[in-house]
């Protein structure tokens, strides 16, 4: 009963007492008292008994506002509990707006702390927004306002989750129309210089690790944008190039937009990733200058970065991922089947749950029909090792199950007849290897 009063209370106080804070421009209550209220919510609260806290709490809101700093993080760790414990949908509204409140008492009495000013109180006051009235579109609207407001006044001093949920929130409002691609985009240089700026400053690997992973989250929310004009985004990221051409990890962040986007083919790609070759020599840096080749149709200066990347790399998902385009380039351009195979299997060795290589290899062997053998019969019987390959990648790699029953499908109107095979002495179901290069063994079986 007693916490039920003490929850009444609270709301009481949103309603009543949080108002009327805002006239005072100085402590009202002596500094005795305000020193025994502080004491008293404060060990109430580091044992969180919040229900106890709250009342000599808010009478230091009211009543003491100016004597010290850590009465508004103590009063968000308090209306955070509430809010979070409140059902009522009615109630927590009012408990999400003497939040905010708090936020905006701290910046009219704390707002020129040497070490959390406005700029980063309205940071912190804007993650909440997102936080607890994401679904509301006014709301997201205010919640920029402040990652605006705490980015002109702190440049890249901007926390790094304050900066990626800036991006974030502009995203929700793409969605709904009230921003545009170019928009996201501008957002993101101002982001992606933030993220930047404290990479270079930060020590820690683990931290460096977390904030690379949020700089990838954030070339993937404008890679999902929409933005499809490479002309555009050339224009507009081209001053970020200047800024960035001599950081080779802010370089590698322009390219992996750039690529991410398929705007490859581009001078700007072009400078960036030799650029960024010449700056750091590294497995990354050399398959973007193979991925910008291929967009060149300079093949064989592709091949040769490609496979600069296979041995330089440590990393076992981007030698699949080179592997793999390096088979389709070997197949479809330089003819080359056996050699496209060799590759296929490579990347199957570094990833051998991805269905994509035995689909390559299942095509490259359809292809070749017309070369084995002597007669229709024997081209026929290739289609048996193909089709082996479409299961194969059904049975390892869930996600490619479409394309390869549509190839399953394609390909088996064209396996042999059971008439042809009884002509040549051979019965379905019998062990049958398709010999030369290929060398593989399958099941007879006729459409």
């Amino acid at each position: 009963m007693k916490r039920h009063v003490l929850s009444l209370l609270l709301l009481v106080g949103i309603i009543a007492g949080t108002t009327n804070s805002f006239a005072q421009e100085e402590s009202k209550m002596d500094s005795v008292e305000c020193l025994k209220n502080y004491s008293l919510y404060k060990e109430a609260l580091k044992k969180k008994m919040y229900d106890y806290s709250i009342d000599a709490w808010r009478t230091m809101f009211d009543q003491c506002p100016d004597v010290t700093i850590r009465l508004y993080s103590d009063g968000v760790k308090l209306y955070k509990h509430y809010i979070k414990k409140e059902t009522d949908n009615v109630r927590k509204e009012a408990l999400i707006d003497t939040l905010m409140m708090v936020y905006d008492q701290r910046i009219k009495y704390f707002g020129d702390h040497p070490k959390y000013p406005e700029g980063w109180v309205l940071g912190r006051k804007g993650i909440d927004i997102v936080t607890y009235r994401r679904n509301d579109v006014e709301s997201i609207k205010m919640a920029i306002d402040c990652f605006e407001a705490s980015h002109q006044q702190l440049a890249t001093k901007v926390e790094p989750m304050v900066a990626v949920n800036w991006l974030q929130a502009t995203n929700a409002l793409l969605k709904t129309g009230d921003r545009t691609e170019v928009e996201l985009l501008n957002v993101y240089l101002d982001v992606d210089e933030v993220l930047s700026s404290h990479i270079a400053k930060q020590k820690s690997e683990k931290h460096i690790a977390m904030l690379n992973k949020a700089s990838n989250t954030c070339v993937e929310i404008v890679s999902n944008s929409g933005l499809d004009d490479c002309n555009t985004l050339q224009s507009a990221l081209s001053d970020k190039y200047e800024l960035v051409k001599d950081n080779p990890a802010g370089l590698e962040r322009l390219l992996t937009l750039l690529n991410s986007l398929d705007c490859t083919n581009s001078e700007l790609y072009a400078k960036a990733a030799e650029q960024n070759y010449q700056l750091a020599p590294t497995a990354k840096a050399s398959y973007l200058l193979a991925k910008y080749f291929i967009k060149q149709n300079q093949f064989d200066k592709a091949k040769e970065y490609y496979l600069k990347t296979i041995s330089q790399a440590d990393d076992q998902e981007l030698q699949a991922k080179c592997f793999y385009e390096l088979a389709v380039v070997t197949f479809s351009h330089f003819k080359n089947s056996p050699e496209a195979r060799k590759y296929a299997k490579n990347a199957l060795q570094k990833k051998n749950n991805w269905g994509k290589p035995l689909i390559l290899i299942g095509n490259i062997y359809a292809q070749e029909s017309a070369n084995y053998g002597a007669n229709d019969f024997e081209h026929k019987t290739v289609y048996w090792v193909a089709i082996d390959q479409f299961r194969k990648a059904i049975s390892i790699d869930p996600e490619c199950k479409d394309e390869a029953n549509k190839q399953i499908s394609l390909y088996s109107q064209y396996l042999p007849d059971k008439e042809t095979g009884f002509f040549h002495g051979i019965q379905e179901g019998e062990n049958y290897t398709v010999g030369s290069w290929i060398n593989e063994k399958t099941i007879v079986r006729y459409r």
